[in-house]
C-alpha cells in the first residue's frame, strides 16, 4: 500500500464531519417523519452557522474501531478547525494514530501527512471557488472526506437533510460540559444519529454521537464541539497556505477518473 493510500485510507474512515452523516445514506422515504421541535431546533443550527464569514472551532472525537474477532476499541482525536469563506480553510486533525492537516487557499488544496512526513497538492479547477465546491471535488476527484466538512461548507440545507433522514424527534432538554442544550435523535437506513445543539442566542452544534446499526457491532462515533469562535479571519491569514519543510516528501494524489 503506498503512503498516500494509507493516509487516505485511515482519513477516510475517521473524518466523519458533524453534518456530513445527513448524507450518508439516501433515505427511500419520501416524506420523513420528523417532529416540529426537531426541525426548528436542526433548522435554527444550519442558518446561524451559514451566516458566518469566519470561524474557529475545535472537536474532541472518539471512534470504535471493530477486531474481527468482535472487540471494539476506541481511538480519539482533536481537531481544530479555521475557516474564512467562502475560500480558505485549515484543518488540523491529531489522532491516537496519526496527525494530518488540510489546508486550501482558495486555489491550491493540500494534505499534510506529518506522521509520515509527506504531502500532496491538489490545483483546484477554475470553477472551483468556494470551500463548498472543495468539498465536493476531493470527495469526487481523491476519495478524501475532510473532517467535519459539512459545519465548514454552508450547501447542507434543512430540505436535504429531510429528504435522507426516515425519522426525528425532539428527545428533551441536557447538559453537554454544563451547556443546556436540545437533544435531537434521527434515524437513517443504516445508521442512527443524536445530534445536541446549544439552547438560546446561539444554537451551536455541542455534541454528536452516530450508531452504525448495520456495520458488525454496531460501531459509534462521538464527537464533542467547543472553543467557538466568529472573530473576523484576515484572507491573508498564513495558516491557509502550505509551506513544505525541508525534509518533507511531495507525493501526488490517486485521482480517480469518472466512468
Amino acid at each position: 500500500m503506498t503512503t498516500l493510500r494509507f493516509i487516505q485510507k485511515i482519513v477516510t474512515g475517521i473524518s466523519v464531519s458533524v453534518m456530513g452523516v445527513l448524507s450518508l445514506t439516501p433515505s427511500l422515504a419520501q416524506t420523513p417523519l420528523i417532529e416540529v421541535k426537531a426541525e426548528k431546533a436542526l433548522k435554527e443550527m444550519l442558518n446561524y452557522l451559514k451566516d458566518k464569514s469566519s470561524l474557529k472551532f475545535q472537536a474532541n472525537i472518539a471512534e470504535d474501531l471493530v477486531f474481527s474477532n468482535g472487540q471494539k476499541i476506541q481511538i480519539g482525536a482533536i481537531v481544530n478547525v479555521k475557516v474564512r469563506r467562502p475560500d480558505k480553510l485549515n484543518i488540523n486533525y491529531q489522532g491516537d494514530r496519526n496527525h494530518v492537516r488540510f489546508y486550501f487557499d482558495g486555489k491550491t488544496f493540500t494534505m499534510e501527512g506529518l506522521t509520515n512526513n509527506v504531502y500532496a497538492n491538489f490545483l483546484a479547477p477554475s470553477d472551483v471557488d468556494n470551500i463548498n465546491k472543495l468539498v465536493n471535488q476531493i470527495g469526487e476527484k481523491l476519495n478524501i472526506t475532510l473532517p467535519l466538512g459539512e459545519i465548514i461548507s454552508t450547501d447542507n440545507d434543512l430540505e436535504s437533510i429531510k429528504n435522507r433522514i426516515n425519522s426525528g424527534i425532539y428527545v428533551g432538554e441536557s447538559q453537554v460540559h454544563g451547556i443546556l442544550s436540545h437533544h435531537l435523535a434521527f434515524t437513517q437506513d443504516n445508521l442512527d444519529w443524536q445530534l445536541w445543539i446549544e439552547k438560546g442566542e446561539q444554537p451551536l452544534p455541542r455534541k454528536l454521537v452516530i450508531t452504525y446499526k448495520k456495520a458488525p457491532s454496531s460501531p459509534q462515533y462521538y464527537a464533542i464541539l467547543s472553543n467557538w469562535n466568529f472573530d473576523p479571519i484576515s484572507a491573508q491569514d498564513p495558516a491557509f497556505s502550505f509551506q513544505p519543510s525541508t525534509d518533507a516528501d511531495k507525493i501526488d494524489f490517486l485521482i480517480i477518473e469518472p466512468k
